[in-house]
């Protein structure tokens, strides 16, 4: 992806998606540590939620599963994977325990530890430690499939973890050094923009392609049927 795209693609993004603006805002000025350890095991839960699925059907499970929670009910009966329902309940079960460990690899100073910290989390994989990290104010990126396509890797064969976050990671600093965002910044744009369908990746050759139609996507920050606002309004693995 050359940076004379991203640009013009975050500028209709900006101008035409009102998930742009936010995510921008908060892949700016609000990616940092959590405070305390009921914001850190909601940043777990989140991250557990989004492997597999869309952001958007990620945003309605946690709603049913906070619920749960909130009201001290088994949490699969919110959300059928027993396996991750199982690990959700850990994450609240033991979030004080989480929140000194965390604690203790940020004193540490060393990006790279912390991220294998968020690696060692149940059910927090090889690519969702990167997006956890980053949720945490390291400047990064998650090797999820649309960065990968953008970076020109396939979906098959699927290249090792640390060559796919290599390849990302090259455009993301590509990308950020262009245009003057952070690469966390450049990371969630450019996954959002996939996300609603804005840029598509085809191969054989390998293609970008810019879609600047309104997107029908709702938006990543709505649980179904919560506050959902229709386009034309916006356009985050």
């Amino acid at each position: 992806m050359r940076p004379e795209l991203y640009l013009k693609v975050r500028a209709w993004m900006l101008a035409n998606d009102p998930d742009a603006a936010e995510i921008l805002q908060w892949s700016q000025q609000d990616l940092r540590p959590p405070e305390n350890p009921q914001d850190l095991a909601h940043e777990v839960i989140w991250i557990i939620l989004c492997a597999g699925r869309s952001a958007q059907a990620a945003r309605t499970i946690e709603a049913k599963v906070r619920k749960a929670l909130d009201a001290g009910t088994p949490v699969v009966e919110a959300f059928g994977y027993r396996a991750k329902a199982a690990a959700i309940e850990r994450a609240w079960a033991e979030r004080a325990q989480d929140f000194a460990a965390m604690q203790a690899v940020l004193a540490t100073s060393n990006a790279e530890a912390f991220v294998q910290w968020c690696g060692s989390i149940p059910f927090v994989g090889d690519d969702t430690k990167y997006q956890l990290a980053k949720n945490f104010g390291i400047q990064t990126v998650k090797p999820d499939i649309h960065v990968c396509r953008l970076a020109g890797m396939p979906d098959k064969p699927r290249l090792p973890t640390r060559e796919r976050f290599a390849r990302c990671l090259a455009l993301g600093l590509h990308l950020a050094q262009a245009s003057g965002d952070s690469v966390a910044s450049v990371d969630s744009l450019i996954w959002l923009a996939c996300n609603k369908g804005v840029l598509r990746v085809t191969f054989d050759p390998h293609e970008i392609h810019f879609t600047p139609l309104v997107p029908k996507a709702r938006s990543i920050y709505a649980a179904a049927g919560e506050g959902e606002t229709q386009m034309p309004l916006d356009g985050m693995a």
